[in-house]
């Protein structure tokens, strides 16, 4: 039987001790979390993979496009992607359409072609889309000046929240939260921001731990460096307003 670790380090760890006479042990995990943006400790997992004899399978949802020399993702930017077993990710997001994706050795793809029930019982994505997801993979590999302007523009963004006193998570990628922990309060943000014409959404549990609610800002390259900057002292400006979670 399978063995799905989560990230939590110690779990995955004692839970892949716990069977290591196990013949199948699954690590499965995102690259870079939706809600914190933070990025999974791939290289670490890739040691665990090979320590344990685990298959490891990787998300690149949230770093797919933004990650690696032609956007292939985290775990290409990091070396490692030959130590991944299963690569599966979205073609919404950074791609901008819609489908997704799973890659793997011919054996797995098989396999999954055979026994996937989602698959198998699905309708296949109709020609259009695929024309389209076909597109968008050509541009997105050749978006090299595209992924280092939103790299530096999320860095900045983070930075700005940040220095203002409010509580972020520390990370590289475009997804900024801004924790408030108070649910109402996340609201009360939420709504004071799209009155001042910036959309962000307010998260509350259970999607994230009870006292972790927050604004979660999703950045995009499209966006322009005074946008952000005009966004970014508002955000601060309506938040002091409202007293939500700064630091003295």
């Amino acid at each position: 039987m399978p063995v799905t670790a989560t990230m939590t380090w110690s779990t995955c760890d004692g839970s892949l001790e716990k069977y290591r006479s196990t013949r199948r042990k699954l690590i499965v995990t995102d690259a870079v979390f939706s809600m914190d943006g933070d990025a999974a400790r791939l290289r670490e997992l890739a040691e665990l993979k090979r320590e344990y004899g685990a298959i490891l399978m990787v998300d690149e949802a949230h770093s797919g496009g933004l990650y690696g020399p032609y956007g292939e993702g985290l775990s290409h930017a990091l070396g490692i992607n030959r130590d991944v077993d299963v690569h599966l990710g979205t073609f919404s997001k950074a791609f901008g359409v819609y489908g997704a994706y799973v890659c793997g050795s011919k054996t797995l793809i098989r396999w999954l072609t055979n026994k996937a029930r989602p698959l198998i019982y699905s309708t296949a994505l109709p020609a259009h889309v695929i024309a389209g997801i076909l597109q968008a993979l050509e541009l997105v590999q050749a978006e090299h000046k595209g992924r280092k302007r939103l790299a530096a523009m999320s860095d900045r963004f983070r930075s700005a929240l940040a220095n203002a006193g409010f509580r972020t998570i520390r990370g590289d990628s475009p997804i900024v939260p801004l924790i408030t922990a108070d649910n109402a309060a996340a609201l009360r943000f939420s709504e004071a921001l799209e009155d001042a014409g910036i959309a962000a959404v307010a998260i509350r549990p259970p999607t994230v731990p009870a006292g972790t609610a927050r604004i979660r800002f999703s950045l995009s390259a499209a966006h322009t460096y005074e946008e952000l900057y005009d966004s970014a002292m508002r955000i601060c400006e309506i938040g002091r307003a409202l007293g939500v979670n700064a630091v003295e």
